[in-house]
């Protein structure tokens, strides 16, 4: 079964920075992140991205991403961005996804995680976490 792992970025995989105007200032990765995200990847999961940009453009956060050395991880057909206020975003990530596949969301909010619980995917709190998705 194929597996599919989003993430949220901001308190998961990097503390952001918002910059003047519709930017972003600083992407810092959190330690250990991008060893994670290179383990998941090199097991053959594929990576993905559900985080609400807010105000700013999704292009300046695929930007952050890229200049943070994130950006290569992420399959661009798993990359979503909008509010995770409801469960809506997991919906359709979900009917973007392939039929079938495991769908897992790691993100450290604990409403986040609710709603994608409630739209039928696993959750994890943190990406050294989602390390046991290796032996599954």
């Amino acid at each position: 079964m194929e597996v599919l792992v989003f993430f949220d970025i901001g308190g998961t995989l990097a503390d952001v920075t918002v910059g003047p105007g519709p930017t972003i200032a600083t992407m810092d990765v959190l330690p250990g992140v991008a060893d994670v995200l290179r383990c998941l990847s090199d097991g053959g999961l594929r990576l993905g991205v559900l985080s609400d940009p807010g105000p700013i453009p999704t292009s300046e956060v695929d930007r952050a991403l890229r200049d943070a050395g994130l950006g290569p991880f992420f399959d661009p057909g798993l990359v979503i961005y909008g509010s995770k206020s409801t469960p809506a975003i997991f919906h359709r990530a979900a009917a973007q996804s392939c039929p079938g596949a495991r769908l897992v969301f790691v993100g450290e909010n604990d409403g986040e995680r609710a709603r994608a619980t409630e739209a039928g995917f696993d959750v994890r709190p943190s990406p050294a976490v989602a390390l046991d998705l290796l032996d599954s």
